[in-house]
């Protein structure tokens, strides 16, 4: 059911979705997805977090093999942004975003949502402070709320203004900011040539 609700509000958006519509792509009846879901913000939010959810175990499963702090948190960067205009998630959490300023429920349950996020970023950067790769001076969290907002500005810049901007420029743009505020000898550095 989720996994059809997914593929619905990415093709046409959560206004437009119709609990027929998930019921029939999910195999079931009009009632049970009734039974579950009482509106169509509650099927946006917990869609939104079993996509989380399985994003999260992929990138727990996937950042330690990414080598070195500063691979990982290139790693975890390009996880982070959205493969493209129709990145699920992404849509998810715009259609979600919209809704939080008028229902203080649903910003906090975003907030819970995105903290696994924050707490992976943090985890790499004390890492690599741990291991003398970052700045020992660069408060982790203050980092991590930093960069995150980064992040999310640039990802929203490129999913609704700058489309025709690379995926691969986004990076080296956010890693490049990364290298300034993390190099341990304080210098910018260059993206693509750890030091």
């Amino acid at each position: 059911m989720l996994r059809a609700a997914l593929d619905l509000i990415t093709e046409a958006g959560i206004d437009r979705l119709r609990l027929e519509a998930i019921a029939r792509r999910a195999g079931m009846s009009s009632g049970q997805v009734m039974y579950y879901f009482a509106t169509k913000e509650q099927i946006l939010l917990e869609t939104l977090a079993w996509q989380e959810d399985r994003d999260g175990r992929n990138r727990r499963a996937v950042l330690p093999a990414a080598g070195g702090a500063w691979r990982q948190l290139e790693r975890y960067v390009d996880l982070y942004f959205p493969s493209g205009p129709a990145d699920p998630a992404w849509i998810l959490w715009t259609e979600a975003w919209a809704r939080a300023p008028h229902d203080p429920q649903v910003s906090d349950f975003l907030d819970e949502l995105s903290r696994p996020w924050g707490a992976d970023l943090a985890d790499i950067i004390l890492r690599g402070q741990r291991a003398g790769t970052f700045a020992g001076s660069v408060r982790p969290e203050d980092f991590t709320i930093c960069f995150s907002a980064m992040l999310d500005g640039l990802a929203i810049l490129h999913l609704h203004q700058r489309p025709d901007m690379p995926r691969e420029h986004l990076i080296e743009l956010a890693m490049n900011t990364a290298r300034t505020m993390l190099n341990p000898d304080g210098q910018a550095g260059t993206y693509g040539t750890p030091r």
